[in-house]
Parts: structure tokens; C-alpha cells; sequence
């Protein structure tokens, strides 16, 4: 699995079809999600796959088009409403390399407004045909970073999450702001900027206690890798801003064991190698110390149960990952007690309130 996101990464970023000579199993093909990157890839190319992976890549190409054009008219709609969401995350990716649209998956669009206006947002996609599921307390819903909301069914289906902030308060509320006064476009659509991006992806990583699908190490390198030394200088200090160097760390080192690029191609591992190295001594020896013990970069992909335990090694990773530990133990208190408050009767807000629940 790792050499087949190796393989897949370098041909996106050198643009030779040499890596994507060899043929994978196909159990790495399912099991890394990456199948369908794999085929359209070599379709690029005008080099053939094996035929489910092919129809894998043929699905996967034709349901983004169709959601990426929908994606357009709500927020063109959005627009003439008065709204000005910023499309991040993934669907950032997709609006910065359009050719990505056929090569990196996503289950949904992640978009932000400010706090002030969820609630209109909320009603103005209501209106535009969107369910949601209940929201729980005032406090919860204060407090939660979005929720989901959908349209349609089978080959219409389509569904966003929307965010007021980028995490649970009050983590990374620096990252939230800059995210939201982002001036960055692409395609009519609002996106953060390059340093935002990476540092959202590696606070994502860190967030789950470094449980991601292979897509988001090639998304973070797509941004890191060659990048100039001025940039690389300037994403070290926004990262330093929003308190997430030591994410951004871990997040990186994963990201070179977890696409095999020291055994694939190691004159570009070493480079980014050397970066990761000098990030790792400006966050301290005893954080990093931390990291290595529970963030290490041959974290199993798919590990056994017995042998993670997701909820409290989540936690940790998350405490190490950021220069504010004591913001992410106050989230953790304020959210596990609103979500505590919403089991008493008349503390949640009626389904027929707020929306339908989710299927």
C-alpha cells in the first residue's frame, strides 16, 4: 500500500508514467483506496488498467464532475444570498489542481462560514432543498466545529459539511480567522491559502490521532514538497501562529514512511527528510519525545484493535500535536459536558426543529 501511494504521488509530481508501471494487487487497490487514483492516473497516460479498477476510476471521475458542478451553483447561489463560505480542506485541493477532480476522492465538501452567520447559512441551504440532522443544546451547538447536510438520493445524492471554526473551541482559533479572511480564489470559489491548507491537513492528521486516508499525505506533500525555502520559512511561522508545528511535524514525517518515498525515490525523501529534522528541534525534545511515543511515523495504516485504542491514543496525539495543551484540554472538558448536558430530557433541540436526522 505504501509504495502504491509512493508510485502514485511521483507520478502526480514528476509527471512520468514510469511509476505507474507496476501492477498492484488488488487487495492493496482496496485497501489503500486508491484504485481508482491508480487507473485514471495511467489513463492520463493513455496506459491501461485492469477493468474494476478502471470502472473504479471511470466512477470516481464522473460522480466528482457531477457534485463539483453542483457544488458550483449552491455557492453561486450562496453568493447572490450574501454568503461568502470558503471552500477548504479536500474540496481546496480540488479547486487549487482541478486535475485532482479525477484522482483524489471525497465523501463531502467542507465548507466554513463565520459563527455569525451558520445559523442563516443553515436556513439558506434548508431553503435550497438540504436536511440536517438535529443540533443538539445552544452550548453544543456553540461549541461543535459544523455538521453535515445533504440533498438527493442515489447518483443525485450529495452532502457538505459546514463549519463555523476549524476544530472545537477554543483550539486553533487563529487558524479559524485566517481561514475565513482568506483572499485566495480559484474557479469563482474562495480557498485559504497554500501555508493555511497544509496546516489545516496536519491539524486534521493530528486530530485523529494520525488515523487519515493515505489521500491527505499526498495532498500535504502536493503543497511541501519543492517547495521554495522563502514559503517553507513562512509555513514554519503561520504553523508556529496557529500553535501547530508539532502537528505539522508529525503530520510530515508520516507522510514520508507512509508513501515509501525513502525507498522510492531517496534524493527527494532526503530533502523533505532534512526539513522535517530542523521543524522537529524548534518544537522542544520533550514534545518531541512524546511524538515519537505515540505519533510514531510506522504507525500501523490499519491496525489491530487490540492493539490501538482510539479514543485515548486520539487524545494524546492531539495534546502533543499542538504548542496550546491547555486549549485542548479545556475542548475536551467544554464539549464531553455540552454533549453530557444533551442526555437530559428538553436539552436537545426537536428533530422537527432543526431538520430530519440523518439516514
Amino acid at each position: 500500500m505504501r509504495r502504491l501511494a509512493g508510485a502514485c504521488y511521483l507520478a502526480m509530481a514528476s509527471g512520468d508514467p514510469t511509476w505507474l508501471h507496476a501492477l498492484p494487487s488488488v487487495h492493496s487497490m482496496q485497501r489503500s483506496g486508491l484504485g481508482a487514483t491508480w487507473a485514471n492516473l495511467r489513463a492520463r497516460h493513455g496506459m491501461q488498467a485492469p477493468r474494476e479498477a478502471a470502472m473504479a476510476g471511470m466512477h470516481l471521475s464522473a460522480g466528482i464532475a457531477r457534485r463539483w458542478e453542483r457544488l458550483r451553483e449552491t455557492l453561486a447561489s450562496a453568493r447572490t444570498a450574501g454568503f461568502s463560505p470558503v471552500l477548504f480542506k479536500g474540496g481546496a485541493i480540488h479547486a487549487r489542481w482541478p486535475e485532482t477532480r479525477e484522482t483524489r476522492p471525497l465523501s463531502d465538501y467542507d465548507l466554513i462560514v463565520p459563527q455569525a452567520e451558520a445559523d442563516a447559512f443553515r436556513a439558506f441551504l434548508a431553503r435550497r432543498g438540504f436536511r440536517s440532522p438535529p443540533m443538539g443544546s445552544r452550548l453544543t451547538r456553540w461549541l461543535s466545529k459544523g455538521w453535515m447536510v445533504w440533498r438527493g438520493e442515489g447518483p443525485t445524492y450529495e452532502n457538505l459539511d459546514i463549519h463555523a471554526r476549524v476544530t472545537e473551541p477554543p483550539m486553533c482559533t487563529s487558524l479559524t480567522r485566517s481561514i475565513l479572511g482568506s483572499r485566495e480564489s480559484r474557479d469563482g470559489l474562495r480557498i485559504p491559502d497554500a501555508h493555511d491548507s497544509a496546516c489545516m491537513i496536519a491539524l486534521h492528521v493530528a486530530r485523529s490521532g494520525m488515523h487519515r486516508p493515505l489521500h491527505e499525505y499526498l495532498d500535504l506533500l502536493r503543497f511541501v514538497d519543492g517547495m521554495a525555502d522563502a514559503d517553507w520559512l513562512a509555513l514554519q511561522e503561520r504553523a508556529r501562529r496557529h500553535h501547530l508545528r508539532p502537528a505539522l511535524f508529525a503530520a510530515l514525517r508520516q507522510a514520508l514512511h507512509c508513501l515509501a518515498l525513502r525507498e522510492l525515490d531517496p534524493a527527494r525523501a532526503a530533502a523533505l527528510e532534512a526539513r522535517i529534522d530542523a521543524l522537529g528541534r524548534r518544537i522542544g525534545a520533550l514534545r518531541r519525545h512524546a511524538l515519537d511515543r505515540i505519533a510514531a511515523p510506522d504507525h500501523p495504516l490499519h491496525p489491530a484493535p487490540a492493539q490501538d485504542r482510539p479514543l485515548v491514543r486520539r487524545s494524546l496525539v492531539f495534546w502533543a500535536g499542538t504548542e496550546s495543551s491547555g486549549r485542548v484540554m479545556a475542548a475536551f472538558v467544554l464539549y464531553g459536558g455540552a454533549r453530557l448536558l444533551d442526555r437530559f430530557p428538553g436539552a436537545s433541540t426537536p428533530a422537527g426543529e432543526d431538520g430530519d436526522q440523518a439516514p
